[in-house]
């Protein structure tokens, strides 16, 4: 099976030489990896580190962001699996082999996802989040996306007909792409560990006010949240907490946390 992965990177070079050995190491006669990286005019060593791997790197300092570079990147990898991978974060090992097991033994299957591993600076995993099945009604009335986007894989004729991201959103793109993805399709849930999503104080500050707003852009783009959507949110807000303790300790305890703008 081939996937096309893409990374959308700017300055990242102090962790991207573990984003890549994550995504090569998995590479076999069985499964055939095109990765691009979509960078958007670093001036570090980004594309240096990225030359010591069979990753094709497209500059292209006129993106309008990182969804913008994610849909160029889509539109240039070869793959019946598509999917992407920030440039601080890992595909866990054995990832894309269970990814191809899965949409073969589950050939109705359009897209699927996976257990979220928390690691910090430095590798170590202290959270995990295992998600639970959800309709697009209680999707959207939680107000956030509990899909965790380096797990997800999605086939090609999915993200043609659904996609692709829309640029208009700064941070909340995976949130509306993943709606649309739940209006078409209900998503296959793996029960094992598919991505590692890393926590540092380098990554991109978001302003919650700015973040609220384009959460409630997704719900109205993709259907009203009235009181039983509300009230479904809640719900599987409860689910995902009671199936993932350590992530909910995590949270409380301020662990799992990101970084806010003044």
């Amino acid at each position: 099976m081939r996937f096309g992965i893409v990374t959308p990177t700017l300055n990242a070079e102090r962790y991207l030489e573990a984003t890549l050995r994550s995504i090569w190491s998995q590479a076999s006669d069985e499964i055939v990896i095109d990765h691009v990286l979509v960078d958007g005019g670093s001036t570090d060593g980004t594309t240096k580190v990225a030359e010591a791997f069979p990753t094709r790197v497209v500059v292209a300092t006129d993106d309008q962001g990182m969804y913008d570079a994610i849909n160029r990147g889509l539109s240039m990898v070869q793959g019946e699996v598509v999917g992407y991978i920030n440039a601080d974060d890992e595909i866990a090992p054995g990832a894309l082999a269970a990814a191809a097991k899965a949409f073969v033994d589950h050939a109705d299957a359009r897209w699927l996802m996976g257990k979220r591993e928390f690691i910090d600076g430095e590798g170590a995993a202290f959270a995990w989040m295992q998600p639970v099945p959800f309709t697009l009604r209680s999707y959207l009335g939680l107000g956030w996306s509990c899909v965790p986007q380096e797990t997800v894989w999605m086939r090609r004729e999915l993200f043609d007909e659904v996609g692709p991201f829309d640029t208009t959103f700064r941070n909340t793109g995976d949130y509306d792409m993943y709606a649309r993805c739940r209006r078409a399709s209900k998503p296959l849930i793996l029960p094992r560990t598919m991505g590692r999503f890393r926590l540092h104080g380098d990554q991109l500050s978001f302003k919650p006010e700015v973040m609220a707003k384009e959460s409630r852009r997704v719900q109205e783009k993709n259907g009203t949240v009235d009181r039983m959507g509300w009230v479904r949110g809640k719900l599987l807000s409860l689910r995902l907490n009671a199936r993932n303790p350590r992530w909910l300790i995590a949270k409380k305890t301020g662990r799992i946390r990101f970084v806010h703008e003044p």
